[in-house]
């Protein structure tokens, strides 16, 4: 870990110091268990404004005018006044993340990121600047001019700062004049209510009761980093687990986190995701993003003792002759490339001749809804299960089996796959074609409405990449039900709902059935209207931002 020398770095911006002068100092673990140091929590600003460690090393011995330059950055004043802070506190050594990381080394970043919730959580202080805040004291209720931040100051919507504020004990907030505004303890109230973080947590640390791995997840929700894989890499520290940094594999980063965690740690709330959601499905039972987490900020997890207490209510008299077998049966069993083989208590509810619906009993529950706990839902094809976000509708007879513990193997890989493409390659409609049912919360929704002869499907295929239909601007109208198809880019997929064609004269009735899809759907939509004049021969049009 290297750290900033406090007084030689004051001494060096005042002009007091030799050209010899070593600003930066590497310590070895041994060495860092005896020093006392400051550390700064903060938002990067654009790679030019920052201070790198290249440039660090360089300072001293860098001609007069590209030495000032550097001090007039903005990065370069964070670090001064840090140090001011430090030198205040009697802290000679300060850590800053811009200049003290190596970045040019891949094995130096994944140690550094591997070993930062660490790093914070054995500093004496960490400084928490707020740069676009002027406020005289934390803020307790939303402000719009931080709307794109969902209302708080744009420190609270990084992903990385999570861990800034849940590892060290000492944590000081500082506005954009450099003026101390509160600290973490004394403002444990108004910082819950800001991240969702319990104040137990927020004044006791990872050290008293431990959080549930879905309650940790839930922190992350909303929040955002520069690289979508620090999404996940953000939360090694807060989770207990290492794994390699591999810049590059997108959502896989989360999907790995999640796996890593299950071999960690034996603790079922981790399939809670989604648990209060009402509508759809998904192929996988493991989240393709944190902030599927959202609903599981009051999750926690249940002892054995409790879980047993639970189960013996609902279990058949031919599992409470083996229920010493049954206590211990809520365990991962293994992680294979196929799915997660576990032992779940099922409940059956619905059968057909092609599908069963269960309900899974997850050994977790909400503080905010009882003590119960909480069930998710999964239906059975053709050997295999997917995760569903309903309740069963109550068929006399049905939802009333009793439960039983069952080995089932649980996929992981579905919805992450399905969103990682390369460059875009030909492909036919039904390919590109899902479901409304598999429309997730994230998706960019567009719905396409236009007359007889409009060629709003060849639209459609051409922001999809796709050859157009024959004969799209026929009189004859293309779509006869409602399709949904999908096109990812940059990360972020976009669902495009082709309609039924309208005639003119019902363009009247288009208010009605979008507000019928908005209530299925429970999502924003974006509708694009392709008149008569429209042939779908020219530029489609452009996707939201």
């Amino acid at each position: 870990m290297r750290l900033i020398d406090v007084k030689a770095f004051l001494d060096f911006d005042k002009g007091n110091s030799e050209l010899e002068t070593q600003l930066l100092v590497e310590f070895d673990a041994i060495q860092l268990a005896e020093i006392a140091y400051a550390i700064l929590s903060h938002c990067w600003g654009a790679p030019k404004d920052e201070v790198q460690y290249s440039e660090m090393v360089a300072l001293t011995t860098m001609d007069a005018v590209a030495r000032d330059k550097i001090r007039q950055r903005s990065g370069y004043l964070k670090i001064r006044k840090s140090c001011e802070l430090a030198l205040k506190d009697h802290l000679d050594w300060l850590w800053v993340d811009t200049c003290c990381i190596d970045r040019q080394s891949t094995a130096e970043l994944s140690e550094a990121i591997n070993s930062m919730y660490a790093w914070y959580a054995n500093s004496d202080r960490c400084y928490a600047f707020l740069h676009d805040s002027d406020a005289s004291s934390l803020p307790t209720e939303r402000d719009r001019r931080f709307i794109e931040f969902n209302g708080w100051p744009r420190w609270f919507s990084r992903g990385w700062t999570v861990q800034e504020l849940v590892a060290p004990g000492n944590v000081h907030f500082f506005n954009h004049n450099w003026q101390c505004i509160g600290d973490k303890q004394g403002c444990a109230p108004a910082l819950c209510t800001i991240t969702h973080i319990s104040v137990d947590v927020l004044e006791k640390g990872l050290g008293g009761t431990r959080p549930s791995v879905a309650q940790i997840m839930s922190w992350a929700a909303n929040r955002r980093t520069a690289r979508e894989e620090d999404r996940a890499y953000s939360m090694l520290g807060l989770l207990g687990v290492h794994m390699p940094i591999l810049y590059g594999e997108g959502k896989n980063a989360f999907l790995r986190l999640q796996l890593e965690v299950i071999r960690t740690v034996n603790d079922q709330s981790i399939f809670a995701w989604g648990w209060t959601k009402e509508w759809g499905c998904s192929s996988s039972f493991l989240a393709d993003d944190p902030n599927r987490f959202q609903d599981c900020s009051t999750i926690e997890k249940t002892d054995r003792e409790k879980f047993n207490r639970i189960l013996v209510q609902s279990l058949s008299k031919r599992v409470l002759r083996r229920f010493p077998f049954a206590k211990e049966g809520n365990r991962v069993l293994s992680v294979t490339n196929d799915g997660i083989h576990i032992r779940l208590p099922l409940r059956l509810h619905q059968y057909s001749t092609d599908s069963e619906l269960f309900s899974a009993t997850l050994a977790c529950h909400d503080t905010q809804k009882g003590s119960g706990a909480i069930t998710i839902f999964m239906e059975k094809r053709n050997s295999g299960y997917s995760r569903c976000f309903r309740a069963p509708v109550s068929v006399d007879g049905e939802g009333k089996q009793p439960v039983t513990f069952q080995s089932v193997l649980l996929p992981y890989r579905g919805s992450i796959h399905r969103r990682v493409r390369g460059p875009l390659s030909p492909r036919n409609r039904e390919q590109a074609r899902i479901s409304l049912s598999e429309i997730e919360p994230d998706d960019v929704v567009i719905i396409v409405l236009g007359p007889l002869g409009s060629g709003k499907s060849n639209i459609i295929d051409k922001l999809i990449g796709m050859l157009p239909e024959p004969n799209a601007n026929a009189l004859d109208p293309c779509t006869k039900t409602v399709s949904a198809y999908t096109h990812v880019r940059k990360g972020r997929r976009f669902v495009f709902i082709d309609t039924p064609a309208l005639e003119q004269d019902k363009f009247q009735s288009v208010p009605l059935w979008l507000g019928f899809m908005s209530a299925s759907l429970s999502l924003p939509l974006y509708v694009k209207m392709i008149t008569d004049t429209q042939t779908g021969t020219g530029s489609p049009p452009c996707l939201p931002a």
